[in-house]
């Protein structure tokens, strides 16, 4: 809120306050002011009226049809009093000195009950039918008297309009002063609490928008005993526990930055050395493969260079040779192929392609051809948010954990049952799925009929350097590194399996048309 907006506020609430203050003072006194003037003027006409009795019952003159007063002294009664009418009422006569109006009847039914009970009376009435409007009340006395051995009163109307204009007057002056006072009083209030209030409260604004960190006390108090000066001294305070905090955020952010990228380093470094890893084991199997054929190449060479071949003979075993050194070239392609890093990786990968890559490479290897694969890619749309890179790296580990397991069983069944030939088999399918989260994904399923999984390995697979198989064969890092790589592109891995059953692997990777 602006200043301006502060100070048209205090100005309207202390001018309201101000003169609600007023005013009820206003109204105290002039009510006081008026019972004052209202008792003032019954004691008037009480005492007139009394005096008035008393020199009435003083005369020794016989009674007349004026009932023993003259006309005269009613009338000076009544100019005395300020009254409507004066009433005489004694021996039987009644005496009516100007109009009493409507009053009247009330004047005579008061002047009866004075006579009856022989105490005076005083009353003040509203006028004009009893209309509850101010200035319209009259004040009815009597008195009693005695003359001539009867009993007598007197009694007048006095109209209480003089006194409710004075008294209107009096409200006038009072609301005008009271105005002066507000006025006056609202000025000299509103510039003392600027003084004491805004001014405090300004300074700190601009304070605050003109702080810098490097300041060592940028709020400060000229009041430093009052509420502001403590204020300014918490202000400091709180500035100084922001500025270490942000000193220490600022140290943790820099310390979570280079454990990130400490942390990144490391997964890179797992994820080659795994790389590497499997690319020994490739190597281990290329190894005999390319051996077999220079061995075969290395005898054809020998028998080209016997001098009685025959051209048809020469032509057999050139071709022969070519193709076996061809099949060495596909070989140490696939292998470099796999080994190098993918530079122009677009973070997108079809994953039927590197499927049917890493078969045709696993294929190729003659150790393996009692393994049969069987690929159902039923995927429609099979391009996914995940490198190629990545995708190759995970792909490749499962169906080497595959080979392992399927290795691991002939193995098992070698002992226990020589005679029965024990066929591997590794199935690969695709298909297009959601997720929990309602994102259309590509599931791609890895099953073998290897030698499974012990229930108390199931929930260790994903740790890092958890293995089962023998030191040496394998570095833990396989299905770590693979975890890691299907989170990273927001996927999910999962293993299933029973010992003796073989296992699963399900991997789900997002499409790349939702992201």
């Amino acid at each position: 809120m602006k200043s301006t907006g502060i100070k048209s506020h205090i100005t309207v609430i202390l001018a309201i306050l101000l003169a609600a203050g007023q005013l009820l003072i206003s109204m105290v006194v002039i009510s006081f002011w008026q019972q004052s003037l209202m008792r003032a003027e019954m004691e008037k006409a009480m005492s007139t009226l009394s005096a008035v009795a008393s020199m009435v019952q003083e005369s020794t003159g016989a009674p007349d049809e004026n009932g023993g007063v003259s006309p005269g002294l009613l009338e000076h009664l009544r100019q005395d009093l300020g009254a409507s009418c004066t009433v005489l009422s004694a021996n039987n006569l009644t005496r009516l000195q100007g109009e009493c109006g409507p009053e009247e009847s009330v004047l005579n039914e008061t002047l009866k009950q004075v006579v009856t009970a022989g105490v005076a009376s005083l009353r003040i009435i509203d006028a004009g039918q009893g209309l509850p409007f101010l200035g319209h009340k009259v004040l009815i006395g009597a008195v009693p008297l005695e003359q001539h051995g009867g009993r007598g009163s007197i009694g007048t109307v006095i109209s209480l309009q003089s006194v409710y204009e004075e008294i209107s007057q009096g409200r006038e002056i009072a609301y005008v002063y009271i105005l002066v006072n507000v006025i006056i009083l609202t000025t000299i209030g509103l510039f003392r609490l600027i003084q004491v209030v805004v001014r405090p409260i300004e300074r700190l604004v601009t304070l605050t928008n003109t702080y810098q960190s490097q300041e060592s006390s940028p709020f400060f108090s000229d009041q430093e005993g009052n509420e502001f000066g403590r204020l300014s001294l918490a202000l400091n305070k709180m500035v100084h526990r922001i500025d270490d905090d942000r000193l220490k955020l600022r140290e943790t952010v820099e310390s979570l930055a280079q454990a990130n990228q400490q942390l990144r380093a490391t997964q890179q470094k797992m994820v080659q050395t795994e790389k590497m890893a499997a690319i020994g084991r490739l190597s281990a199997g290329l190894a005999h493969e390319i051996g077999n054929p220079l061995g075969i190449v290395q005898g054809y060479l020998e028998m080209l260079g016997q001098d009685d071949l025959s051209p048809e003979e020469h032509q057999q075993f050139s071709s022969r040779s070519l193709q076996e050194l061809e099949r060495i070239n596909r070989l140490i392609h696939q292998l470099l192929d796999f080994a190098k890093t993918r530079i122009n990786d677009t973070g997108n990968a079809e994953i039927h392609p590197l499927i049917q890559e890493l078969v045709g490479m696993l294929q190729d290897q003659k150790k393996l051809s009692g393994l049969e694969f069987q690929l159902h890619l039923d995927a429609e749309n099979d391009r996914v948010a995940a490198s190629s890179e990545s995708v190759h790296q995970v792909i490749l580990n499962s169906l080497l954990n595959a080979l392992d397991a399927i290795a691991e069983r002939h193995a098992v069944d070698d002992i226990r049952a020589p005679s029965t030939l024990h066929k591997g088999i590794i199935c690969l399918s695709t298909a297009n799925t959601t997720d929990n989260e309602g994102r259309t994904c590509v599931r791609i399923t890895i099953k073998d009929n290897g030698i499974g999984i012990k229930d108390k390995d199931l929930h260790n697979l994903f740790d890092p350097f958890f293995t089962t198989k023998e030191p040496g064969k394998g570095t833990g890092l396989g299905l770590a590194v693979s975890y890691a790589l299907v989170e990273g592109a927001n996927g999910q891995m999962q293993i299933q399996g029973k010992e003796g059953q073989g296992a699963t692997v399900v991997i789900l990777l997002p499409l790349w048309a939702d992201r």
